[in-house]
């Protein structure tokens, strides 16, 4: 009943709102929303810490390093930065930078990799495949640009790249069922000098580098809920949309996100803070959709009944009222969304959904405009409306509302430029956009400290080869407001929680406006416990595997694009089976996996 009342609700809310779309035509070319998700999603590439490719210094020098920062020029490696993220000989190297500092921090990492997940695995049809995980493209030719087209894909989205360098640290920082790793690195360490990553790596410890050994590794044995139920999370939901391009790398993915949910049942309760990103001790919401997300991946009703056992704050309107906005310190948006997506399957569909609703409609709604607000903290204030903007994408997603929502396209599209000033606040992106970010390694120079910053850094301008950046800027919701120098920290500030809800917004919005065509949503594409699908393309035989249980009744489709059924194997009580697709024409097909309660559906390429 609650997924009928989805569709009654959202046709009626297309109608409703088919006058208010009117006014809203795209403000920019097609291909604009192509550049700007390609360019926010390839932002955390220049993230990255560890062996694997940073394309933003992966072939900077250490030339005119200051004498007296400490620099041990032995211990440079170009393009490699911190590879000593050791806890004894357990290797901990990898992940991400926070913002345009050196520190991985929990508070905002975690919740970064989920919501990027979040927003490939509800429209995984408005991510593209332009490039591939080691930038190689790029970095061969030096054209790091959109235009120059440099980049080679690899078969797989550049959001799951991208989110795969995070769960890879992922599987490691949950280490057990009592150990969990949260965060490396000192941020007051780490802001005394102002240098590239690599350089800073190859200072010593007391100025935030490794020169002379590991740098600070936190580590929690309780008290991390919140952060541990993100990562269980993320995981989990890895394991469904990845399972497509690497079954086993899924099938770790989910074995390690039941242990990050053992940590969380089995530990101490509570929030550990840490300087820069102090946190409310909130976490039930974030293990209400980690249950979620380990039952949409295993089937287990086990675990719906421990994400419902959690629900009871949904009752109390003072409880799930919190009259702020989602973002890293408040993840209230994210477990009724995914309760919600459950529909009938849970006994709080309706309610979260309901609740769902009250957000986009009552609690973030502008009295008048439609250019988002939050109330307190401004700094870094457009991740604020990107983040809120995401969240009316994932509402009409449940709603089935087909027309673009006008409140997430105008506030895309305010960051975009499309504001009295005609201010891009995304580095590198339009025409007038901010060149004076507080990132470290975008200016690739490595003087010794903030007060000298602004002297000693580069001028750069639209023809610096690395300038289409895709870092979102803290910004200002006001035009004219916005300050363009790197000491003004509360608005040329970014980081992979800013860029997180802009990365979803523009997902939805190039699923609606660029489409990709060759592809399945991953909520239907076989999963570790649903069925895997491979190898795709195929040749002669594919390959069904369901997992280490026989289905009682399984009907296998192969269908042409005229709708044909060009095949039809019944495979009842099999755990896996190989259907020979030697006789079809090359060309895409659906296959359809019908068992006794749902259907799985995966377009292939026939070979």
């Amino acid at each position: 009943m609650v997924r009928f009342k989805h569709l009654v609700l959202g046709f009626l809310c297309s109608i409703m709102c088919s006058s208010v779309w009117a006014q809203f035509e795209l403000s920019f070319d097609n291909e604009q929303y192509q550049k700007a998700l390609w360019m926010t999603t390839r932002f955390y590439g220049a993230q990255r810490m560890g062996n694997g490719v940073n394309w933003l210094v992966e072939t900077h020098e250490a030339n005119n390093v200051n004498n007296d920062i400490g620099f041990d020029r032995s211990k440079f490696v170009k393009g490699k930065s911190y590879l000593k993220d050791y806890d004894g000989d357990y290797d901990l190297t990898g992940g991400w930078f926070d913002c345009g500092d050196f520190v991985l921090f929990g508070q905002t990492f975690y919740y970064s990799a989920y919501m990027l997940l979040l927003g490939y695995s509800a429209f995984p049809e408005g991510y593209p495949d332009y490039y591939s995980f080691d930038y190689h493209g790029y970095i061969d030719t030096d054209d790091y640009t959109w235009e120059g087209r440099k980049g080679e894909p690899d078969g797989i989205p550049d959001i799951l790249n991208e989110v795969k360098y995070a769960t890879d640290f992922i599987l490691k920082a949950v280490r057990d069922n009592r150990t969990f790793y949260y965060q490396k690195g000192d941020g007051n360490l780490d802001h005394k000098i102002w240098c590239t990553s690599t350089v800073k790596s190859a200072l010593p410890k007391n100025n935030g580098g490794e020169a002379d050994g590991t740098r600070t590794i936190l580590k929690a044995t309780g008290k991390a809920t919140a952060m541990a139920s993100q990562a269980s999370a993320a995981l989990a939901v890895m394991a469904r949309v990845y399972a497509r391009y690497d079954e086993d790398y899924a099938k770790a993915c989910l074995e390690k996100a039941k242990v990050a949910c053992e940590f969380v049942e089995g530990t101490t309760k509570g929030t550990t803070t840490a300087a820069f990103y102090n946190v409310g001790d909130r976490y039930v919401h974030d293990m209400v959709f980690m249950y979620v997300e380990l039952y949409k991946t295993t089937h287990d009703p086990e675990y719906l009944r421990k994400a419902e056992e959690n629900c009871a704050w949904m009752d109390n309107e003072k409880e799930y009222n919190y009259n702020y906005t989602v973002c890293y310190d408040h993840r209230e948006d994210l477990a009724v969304y995914a309760v919600a997506s459950l529909g009938d399957e849970s006994s709080y569909g309706q309610k979260a959904l309901d609740i769902l609703g009250f957000y986009v409609n009552s609690m973030y709604k502008p009295r008048s405009g439609y250019l988002l607000n939050v109330k307190g903290n401004q700094w870094g204030a457009l991740r604020y409306p990107a983040n809120q903007a995401f969240i009316y994408a994932l509402y009409d997603k449940l709603m089935g509302v087909e027309e673009i929502n006008p409140y997430t396209l105008y506030n895309v599209e305010y960051i975009m430029g499309k504001n009295g000033k005609n201010q891009s606040y995304i580095v590198g992106f339009g025409d007038k956009f901010p060149l004076k970010p507080h990132h470290r390694n975008f200016f690739r120079t490595d003087i010794k400290d903030l007060d000298k910053e602004q002297y000693k850094m580069p001028n750069l301008d639209k023809n610096y080869k690395f300038v289409q950046f895709g870092y979102m800027v803290g910004g200002s919701l006001k035009d004219g407001e916005y300050s363009d120098e790197s000491t003004a920290y509360s608005t040329t500030e970014g980081g992979i929680d800013y860029n997180a809800g802009l990365v979803g917004a523009l997902g939805y919005l190039n699923a609606k406006i660029n489409p990709v065509n060759d592809v399945s949503s991953p909520e239907l594409v076989a999963s570790t416990f649903g069925c895997v699908i491979s190898p795709n393309p195929v040749q002669d035989y594919l390959n069904i595997y369901f997992g280490e249980k026989s289905v009682k009744k399984v009907t296998i489709e192969v269908i042409d694009m005229m709708g044909a059924i060009r095949k039809t194997e019944d495979v009842s009580g099999r755990s896996n089976y190989s259907i020979n697709l030697e006789s079809l024409s090359k060309g895409i097909y659906l296959v359809r996996v019908v068992t006794e309660n749902e259907t799985y559906t995966k377009q292939i390429v026939k070979k």
